[in-house]
């Protein structure tokens, strides 16, 4: 008995709602990237802020320190 086989090639193409939806999630993605990197901007800024603060901060308490101690004399 001789067998026949037969090659059957699809093609599939994909909806235009899901196209659609993979467009949005792209901007999404696109979006969210951007807010993280924002996001990482500002973590960034505010913690030189937070440094020079502190910075003063110490300065402020040595100069305390130093007029107590003539206070004292």
């Amino acid at each position: 008995m001789n067998t026949i086989t037969h090659d059957i090639f699809v093609t599939v193409m994909p909806s235009k709602n899901f196209c659609k939806q993979m467009q949005r999630q792209a901007r999404s993605t696109k979006m969210f990237k951007l807010i993280a990197v924002g996001a990482m901007v500002l973590a960034a800024a505010t913690e030189v802020e937070r440094r020079k603060l502190e910075e003063q901060v110490y300065q402020l308490s040595v100069r305390v320190k130093k007029l107590e101690r003539s206070e004292g004399e």
